[in-house]
């Protein structure tokens, strides 16, 4: 579909498409810093020339996660007051000075070094999310904004299957300092492009928004009655803006939206994927896979890229709940089979498994990655943007994807203790559990969002006939693109909100992030 629009009008869609890979590059950063610890940790530790133990090595690969929490908080200040653009490149300093202290310990031959690498790299990876999304979604048109913000799940998954490349023929070090030159680039690249219009809109620079907006769509285009809708709605939703008390996040609308966007979150993770990610050479070698395990992870990831630029066609042809339950269902299939490899591992021995059953670790982290990225990896942040009620979004998003970071950064920092302690096969058993018990929880709670109005959404969850709602409310929702969480006093929450009224027939209600 998207090829169809960029053939139908090129000259306004290719301007987008440009800013939306433009604006992606920070989920190939983010990709990287995830991919190094599966390469990096082994060579690490095979070229180890300074004290650390095993400990150490279970914090380094979980502090992303750990940074990740605060940046994922810090970064909606500069995105208020210094604009989008300027937030996106700033945070590439992150990932620059992040993987560049990381590959300095080879000569600093320090851990607190490594520490404060992937302590900033994490920085980087929260601020990427909403830097990189917001922008993407207020730089393009409504009817192409859901096919434009999958581009950045697809630079994830680039991102970490270059690190899988790059990783399997140098060392630690230098992974880091060619991560620490690629930032560098996109961040020039990112100073040609134009701030969003919306952000000089809503911050009285009109002239400059109309350019900005004439940039994106085309020389040719005409912007009168988009940049006429955009003032307003800016300036309806500027009068009529008031303060959310902590009594209206306890309401039925919110509290069940919310409820069932955490635990989705929860299941997300509990399938074991950023284990998988961190630890996929470290989980070949325990296998003792008849495939070199660098050569392995390449395959991996490289099924991984695939399946997630694919995935982004699949949300608007299947319903978000077939895609859940279908992806949950062959996710735990997977996960059992490598449950059972290890079983038999431990019952027959490492060398006879081996001979037998060497390649099912490889076949298994094949069909994983291929049915998490079908579902699993970007419907639970779709689902998110369609259940939360406009005025609530940003908050409860902001919420709802610091609980993923923090379930993120438990099962990172654990997984290795719990083949520890656990066992292989009871690890991954405990991950297949989880993973059907999600089947349930979306079978019997989760509704169907796909072809729903964000009013219906309401409605749905509570109980309120559509007719008692004005209509207005529905054309403000789907306008809503992003809103800033800015000051927490006294028991009430002040929101700002930066939006885009679309044309009616150009609503395109996907929105897709991935943390």
């Amino acid at each position: 579909m998207v090829k169809q629009r960029l053939m139908k009008n090129p000259q306004k869609v290719l301007p987008q498409l440009m800013a939306a890979v433009v604006g992606s590059w920070g989920y190939f950063c983010m990709g990287t810093v995830r991919g190094w610890g599966s390469p990096g940790l082994p060579s690490l530790n095979r070229t180890l020339d300074f004290e650390m133990d095993a400990d150490d090595f279970k914090w380094i690969s979980a502090m992303p996660m750990c940074g990740s929490f605060f940046g994922a908080l810090a970064i909606s200040i500069p995105m208020q007051y210094c604009g989008r653009k300027k937030a996106l490149m700033g945070h590439y300093l992150l990932y620059i000075f992040g993987s560049l202290i990381l590959g300095l310990t080879c000569i600093g031959k320090h851990k607190a070094m490594l520490y404060a690498g992937r302590l900033l790299q994490g920085f980087g990876v929260g601020c990427t999310t909403p830097a990189c999304q917001i922008y993407v979604s207020e730089c393009s048109s409504p009817n192409v904004r859901g096919r434009l913000g999958s581009i950045t799940a697809s630079s994830l998954a680039l991102g970490i299957w270059v690190a899988y490349i790059i990783g399997a023929f140098v060392e630690w070090d230098n992974l880091a300092f060619i991560f620490t030159v690629l930032p560098v680039l996109f961040l020039f690249w990112t100073c040609l492009m134009p701030e969003t219009p919306i952000w000089l809109l809503t911050h009285g620079m009109e002239d400059e928004g109309r350019h900005a907006l004439q940039q994106l769509r085309g020389k040719n285009t005409n912007v009168d009655a988009e940049m006429r809708r955009m003032k307003e709605h800016h300036e309806k939703t500027a009068s009529s803006h008031g303060s959310i008390r902590l009594g209206d996040l306890m309401r039925g609308p919110v509290m069940k939206p919310f409820g069932i966007s955490l635990g989705i979150m929860f299941f997300q993770q509990a399938t074991g994927i950023n284990a998988m990610i961190f630890y996929t050479v470290s989980i070949f070698q325990v296998a003792g896979s008849s495939i070199e395990s660098r050569y392995a992870t390449i395959i991996v990831g490289g099924v991984q890229l695939v399946f997630t630029i694919a995935s982004g066609f699949f949300v608007d042809r299947y319903g978000r709940r077939i895609l859940l339950l279908g992806s949950a269902a062959i996710t735990s299939i997977s996960l059992t089979s490598m449950g059972t490899f290890f079983y038999f591992q431990r019952i027959w021995g490492a060398d006879t498994a081996t001979e037998l059953l060497g390649w099912l670790p490889l076949v298994s982290l094949i069909v994983f990655f291929v049915a998490y990225s079908g579902g699993m990896s970007n419907v639970p942040f779709i689902i998110m943007g369609e259940m939360f009620p406009s005025q609530y979004r940003t908050m409860l998003g902001t919420i709802t994807s610091s609980f993923n970071l923090i379930v993120t950064l438990v099962i990172v920092r654990f997984f290795p203790d719990m083949l520890i302690h656990l066992g292989n096969d009871v690890t991954f058993f405990i991950f297949a559990g989880c993973t059907l018990s999600s089947i349930a929880f979306v079978y019997f709670l989760l509704p169907e969002t796909k072809g729903r109005t964000l009013e219906e959404m309401e409605e749905l969850f509570s109980n309120v006939k559509k007719d008692d709602k004005p209509a207005e409310d529905e054309q403000a929702a789907l306008a809503t693109v992003s809103t800033q969480l800015t000051t927490i006093s006294d028991n009430q929450y002040g929101i700002v909100d930066h939006s885009i009224v679309p044309p009616a027939n150009e609503v395109d209600g996907d929105r897709v992030a991935v943390f």
